[in-house]
């Protein structure tokens, strides 16, 4: 088990409860329609068998809940992974995405979502171009299906990665001299471009990070001699953030759930290496409480905001 991993394991009756409130959700909503789901889901809110917010956020790190409740039918696992969401804060679509709750992640051809491939996922956090008013605070991972040979979701959290950087790599991270391009791929009328620093700290003093891919770099205008180190400083965490990733991954299977806080740590997946695999897992983005407040509850936002 890796040693970033923070594990919750459900006692048989804890997860027999998780079952019957899956299976209630889904009676009540025949139509099969997401909102509908979490519409109930605030209904029961106290029903959830473990305090899963306050395990999670009192030093958010990845969480792996395991002995969950398997289903056989897709409905019942999505209606797993937003109680899951739920218990932890609000599960949130974002209107310019993909208009929904829920995102299957599996190899296919029918979807452009760089999840989607067979090849490595690099370390990133997910939507890092958005701004701390819409950015989704956590990430909530189900598995439905994980059979055969499966790769690792991979994990690095900040701190681990901030602990092998030089004192001037740190002092040019925690600098706003990079730029993040937004919206090209969700094809905005016009991409923006937002500027920021890879390293922060948040109003609790902890430790964030950002990282995207290919899609930051640095600023223009800055001299050379900074430009370069600026670049090579962000080769580095992406380097560190794939070695500490492999080392820290865990491979997700049925009746585990793996909850990522996504700016205090990155992700990615490794490759496929083989074909005999069966693997669907579903994700749902979760904001906080006080992040649904300040849209007036509204949970399908916009990533301009």
């Amino acid at each position: 088990m890796s040693e970033v991993l923070k594990t919750i394991h459900l006692s048989n009756p804890q997860s027999d409860e998780l079952k019957s409130l899956v299976l209630k959700v889904r009676r009540d909503c025949p139509g099969q329609i997401q909102s509908r789901y979490l519409a109930r889901l605030a209904v029961y809110e106290n029903e959830f068998p473990v305090r899963l917010g306050d395990i999670f956020w009192d030093a958010p790190r990845p969480l792996l809940i395991t002995n969950l409740p398997a289903f056989s039918d897709v409905e019942d696992s999505k209606i797993l992974v937003l109680a899951i969401g739920e218990a932890i804060g609000k599960c949130a679509g974002y209107s310019e995405y993909n208009q929904s709750y829920i995102t299957d992640i599996r190899p296919t051809s029918l979807s452009h979502e760089s999840s989607s491939g067979l090849e490595l996922l690099t370390m990133h956090n997910d939507l890092t171009f958005a701004s701390d008013r819409c950015r989704p605070a956590a990430l909530a991972l189900v598995a439905h299906t994980a059979e055969g040979k499966v790769p690792k979701t991979l994990l690095a959290e900040a701190t681990e990665i901030a602990a092998s950087l030089t004192e001037r790599e740190l002092g040019l991270l925690h600098r706003d001299i990079y730029e993040i391009r937004a919206g090209g791929k969700l094809r905005w009328p016009c991409e923006q471009i937002r500027r920021i620093s890879i390293l922060d700290r948040d109003p609790a003093d902890r430790l964030r990070i950002r990282m995207s891919f290919d899609n930051i770099r640095p600023i223009a205008g800055l001299d050379e001699d900074t430009s370069r180190e600026a670049e090579a400083a962000l080769k580095r965490v992406t380097e560190l953030a794939l070695v500490a990733g492999r080392k820290n991954g865990h491979i997700i299977r049925k009746g585990e759930a793996l909850l990522i806080p996504n700016d205090y740590a990155l992700h990615g997946r490794d490759l496929f290496e083989d074909e005999d695999f069966d693997r669907l897992l579903f994700r749902s983005y979760v904001i906080t409480r006080d992040m649904a407040r300040h849209q007036h509850g509204n949970t399908m936002i916009s990533l301009r905001l």
